[in-house]
């Protein structure tokens, strides 16, 4: 299997993780609630039998901690991938560049905000990147929850060594943290001239509303028979609600 997907995450550290979910819920709250997110993305990537998964893990000196939060620091399953950049844009590319060098042929990249995302996406994902060079995945506030790389366009395997030496513009110049990273990203794809298939909408999870329609969603994924999907998120909301009600 030459597939990779990528899952960027951060050490579970309360005041660096989901610091905008304050001050609806307290900073080490915040903190469990990712690490229960980042938990629900990694047992969404091992279902996912089409990939090889890797934890890209951030600080530097995060692995270890990340690995514990995870239940995995020794799962030969699992490879480890550290992040290298001063900004998200050059950390996926050397993501990308590293996992090309090991001869990986399509690569996805994934954060961890996004706990109740359909592993049918992903598995498009790679789908699709047989077919094109890029896919994304939209995100409703402006930014992507998933990008793709293969390679292998259109035209055939004959453009793969083209069309990857064009990815590096798909990470520069782009305004991170903004509402205009998925615009200027489709913008920079036409402008490399590689084609782009999208993945539906979803949403990351940012801001204390986010929380209520994580609620929501839960509610009916388990109406519908879903037991599986989002069972560490459940757990923590949970907790977190039941805290919020006795302070």
């Amino acid at each position: 299997m030459s597939n990779a997907l990528v899952l960027f995450m951060k050490a579970p550290r309360p005041g660096t993780v989901k610091t905008r979910l304050t001050p609806r819920v307290t900073m080490e709250e915040a903190a469990e609630l990712y690490r229960a997110f980042i938990l629900d993305t990694l047992h969404l990537a091992q279902r996912t039998a089409v990939a090889s998964p890797f934890v890209a893990w951030a600080p530097d000196d995060g692995r270890a901690e990340l690995g514990s939060a995870l239940g995995c620091p020794g799962d030969p399953d699992v490879s480890w991938l550290r992040q290298r950049g001063n900004h998200l844009g050059e950390r996926l590319s050397n993501a990308f560049a590293a996992l090309r060098q090991e001869g990986w042929e399509k690569t996805v990249a994934l954060g961890g905000d996004s706990p109740l995302l359909p592993r049918d996406y992903v598995e498009e994902a790679f789908e699709a990147l047989d077919r094109y060079d890029v896919v994304l995945g939209p995100a409703d506030d402006g930014g992507y929850y998933l990008i793709g790389l293969g390679g292998i366009g259109p035209g055939g395997p004959g453009r793969r060594g083209k069309a990857v030496d064009r990815y590096d513009p798909l990470f520069e110049s782009i305004h991170w943290g903004t509402d205009r990273v998925l615009s200027q990203t489709r913008a920079a794809i036409r402008t490399c001239g590689l084609s782009c298939h999208e993945l539906p909408t979803w949403h990351d999870v940012d801001r204390p509303s986010d929380l209520d329609r994580l609620v929501r969603e839960i509610q009916l994924l388990r109406a519908g028979g879903d037991r599986l999907t989002g069972r560490f998120t459940e757990t923590a909301l949970d907790a977190v609600r039941w805290r919020g009600r006795d302070r």
